[in-house]
């Protein structure tokens, strides 16, 4: 456990010196902008990319990126609602918690995440 909340703090730290560090906030979303970012902030939970360079840390990670993509529920709306609320409860206590993600960072996340629906 305290592990797990050490690095949901580490995180949020992350996040939020990114956002503080930013020189300047770009319009310009790409899915590379959003996978170099889910690659540094979310791959210690899930598995963001095949050839991410570590496994997640935790012992029952969250969905991976490319499962979360081809749910026929995903949307970027649904996606936008679910990383800008917080997810834990008492039934639930190990669930993702709020990531704090500024805008920009959320609209990177769902621009990369969309990107990997399969073609079919």
């Amino acid at each position: 456990m305290d592990k797990i909340l050490t690095l949901v703090t580490s995180l949020v730290l992350v996040s939020a010196s990114l956002h503080a560090n930013a020189q300047s906030i770009s319009d310009d979303v790409t899915p590379a902008k959003g996978r170099a970012f889910a690659l540094l902030v979310c791959s210690a939970c899930h598995v963001v990319a095949s050839d991410q360079q570590f496994a997640p840390i935790l012992r029952n990670p969250g969905p991976a990126f490319h499962a979360i993509a081809n749910k026929p529920t995903t949307t970027a709306e649904s996606l936008r609602v679910f990383l800008s609320t917080t997810h834990t409860t008492m039934n639930t206590p190990y669930s993702m918690p709020n990531p704090q993600l500024a805008d920009y960072q959320i609209n990177e996340v769902i621009s990369y995440i969309l990107s990997l629906r399969s073609r079919h």
